[in-house]
């Protein structure tokens, strides 16, 4: 799946978008989009993950927030459909920061990893050494909500590495963010545990 972008797409299809939320008093949220200052109504249905992200990141709708999702455009509506990622706006504005360029982006904390996929190599990160280990993947399994991408090297102590994907909301300790997968790394006997988008 393509990182979120603000592009348009054919008529019909879900439109990837990225912005800001902001949530009126009275539970109306709006959409201003990174490059934009207009303000636009989004619908989004009661089950909506949407709704879920925000709560999530904000304990409650009542505040604003960082978003990045899918929505139907038709008729100058957004409905939202798929949430990609939300974070607090304590930050400032990510519509300076480049999207992302990996189909997968996991991470975990204490102690803090990253593994991404760019469709052909899953790359782990850490802190300590290795601080990089690139594997080849192999195409991802899917199972009902569980999504597993393996990938292997030949050089050094360790030649397998596992990425598991679990479609379920989590939370990231250290940031609060809102992801819309749990995600679970097996690096030999190590397991790490985080959260990841696609």
């Amino acid at each position: 799946m393509p990182p979120p972008s603000s592009s348009s797409e054919a008529p019909g299809a879900p439109v990837n978008l990225r912005g800001e939320l902001l949530v009126h008093g009275d539970g109306t949220l709006a959409f201003v989009a990174c490059g934009t200052a207009t303000e636009r109504t989004v619908g989004a249905p009661l089950a909506s993950q949407l709704l879920d992200a925000v709560a999530a990141v904000n304990g409650a709708v009542r505040d604003s927030l960082w978003v990045e999702f899918s929505a139907d455009t038709a008729h100058g509506e957004i409905v939202a459909r798929e949430t990609h990622f939300a974070a607090a706006l304590t930050e400032g504005s990510r519509c300076d920061q480049p999207r992302e360029a990996f189909d997968v982006d996991a991470v975990g904390t204490e102690p803090f990893w990253r593994v991404t996929l760019d469709s052909t190599q899953l790359v782990l990160e850490r802190p300590e050494p290795p601080r990089e280990m690139v594997f080849d993947a192999e195409p991802p399994e899917t199972r009902g909500a569980l999504t597993t991408i393996r990938a292997r090297r030949l050089l050094g102590s360790v030649h397998e590495l596992k990425l598991g994907l679990l479609h379920e909301p989590c939370r990231d300790g250290m940031s609060d963010a809102w992801y819309p997968y749990r995600a679970e790394v097996r690096l030999g006997e190590l397991a790490l545990h985080g959260c990841a988008r696609r």
